[in-house]
């Protein structure tokens, strides 16, 4: 008998839609980055991060000279820890490092914001990724959400396929496991995170006992905090946070998405009301509350003058600050407070109080910065954030961990 006809094929059918996970992949892996911190005496860590978008309401026509290009990144506040040297590595461009700037952090849902800035070149067209997107929604944990949602399915809810993505140790690129959505909790004691607070509150804030998280299957790794966790769709429902070894696969947790947006807003809202204060109606009266050093005696005399200043609301008098936080040191602890006499001039009883804060709570203030400027906020700003940074300066050319912070950090 003849041979039977080769079987046919429809060429057609090869052009069938991808798989949800390579659709997911191809839409959240160009904007996972990796995040990587190096500290004193040869420390360094590995993390990842999400591009999202985040209106800093910074003005992009302040240098006029130089066209800037901006970006930011949402990740844990344990992968970019305080006084750190903080860096970020795009998929798009791996054999670069973009420095880093801590927008703001919030210890106790482990959520830090970071910043990266570069001049913009006409001879490199690499843009920075874009933005993923975080749900608006709350995870559905209702066994009859599908009689009660009214044929509208949910964004998330237990037993949805989702998708983590991050850079673990020793893996090259954006790394991406698959799992469901398990369940939802709230509060953890997860890590012993510093958090330069009072020894009244560190209890309070370690435990992260109102800090929501999401919990999956999806495999997570040391590298991967920070990282996002999301759907099929590529929507984000949280940020990778810890792996609980005692409960085996069920023990990978992320930050509810929830929580993330919530993070976002009130930094958004802190950046929109001091732009608006800036824009509003001087003297160069720089105010501190410690001398800048032992030699000069002048500027403690002007403290009356900032009392004076502080009875008005800060936006109308102008008023800013900003204080230097010692995180560690690479030599011993007489040395270092021998440092911090020398470099910051502070007498020996405040040098000894910010290394016993330092290493009782893993931080402590160095010194603090106000400058007063008659209806300028925003010159008010640049002077108080100029004083500390060279106080910072040089703290980090003597190995200190160090950082400058807003006064008026988020709670």
């Amino acid at each position: 008998p003849p041979p039977p006809p080769p079987p046919f094929i429809e060429t057609n059918s090869m052009a069938m839609e991808l798989p949800p996970t390579i659709q997911a992949a191809r839409a959240v892996r160009p904007s996972v980055v990796l995040v990587t911190s190096k500290g004193v005496r040869m420390e360094n860590s590995q993390g990842s991060g999400l591009v999202v978008a985040f209106d800093d309401f910074k003005d992009d026509d302040e240098d006029e000279d130089e066209m800037t290009d901006r970006v930011h990144i949402l990740t844990s506040a344990h992968v970019a820890p305080p006084g750190w040297k903080v860096s970020v590595t795009f998929p798009g461009d791996p054999g670069k490092q973009y420095p880093a700037t801590v927008v703001g952090r919030k210890l106790n849902s482990d959520l830090a914001l970071l910043c990266v800035e570069t001049v913009v070149d006409d001879d490199e067209e690499y843009p920075f990724p874009p933005p993923l997107v975080l749900t608006g929604e709350d995870v559905s944990t209702d066994a009859l959400s599908p009689f009660k949602s009214n044929g509208r399915v949910p964004t998330s809810e237990i037993g949805s396929p989702v998708f983590a993505f991050g850079y673990p140790m020793g893996v090259e690129g954006p790394t991406m496991t698959s799992g469901i959505l398990s369940a939802t909790t709230k509060g953890i004691n997860y890590m012993d995170a510093p958090t330069g607070e009072d020894s009244s509150e560190v209890s309070k804030s370690r435990p992260f006992e109102k800090t929501s998280f999401v919990i999956t299957d999806a495999a997570m790794a040391g590298g991967m905090s920070g990282g996002p966790l999301v759907n099929h769709e590529g929507i984000v429902l949280g940020i990778n946070a810890l792996v609980r070894s005692d409960l085996r696969a069920l023990g990978n947790y992320a930050v509810s998405a929830l929580e993330c947006e919530a993070f976002l807003e009130r930094l958004e809202d802190k950046q929109s009301k001091q732009a608006s204060r800036s824009s509003r109606t001087s003297t160069n009266r720089v105010s501190r509350r410690a001398k800048a050093n032992a030699d000069n005696d002048d500027e403690s005399e002007e403290l009356p003058e900032e009392e004076d200043s502080s009875s008005l609301p800060a936006e109308d008098a102008g008023v800013a600050g900003y204080r230097v936080m010692l995180y560690g040191y690479s030599s011993d602890k007489s040395d270092a407070i021998k440092t911090l006499r020398r470099v910051a001039g502070l007498d020996e009883l405040r040098a000894e109080n910010a290394m016993r804060s330092t290493n009782s709570f893993g931080a402590g203030v160095v010194d603090e910065f106000y400058v007063a400027e008659s209806g300028s906020r925003e010159r008010a700003v640049k002077a108080a954030r100029k004083s500390a940074d060279d106080l910072l300066d040089k703290l980090k050319s003597e190995g200190m961990m160090a950082e400058v912070e807003p006064l008026n950090l988020l709670n």
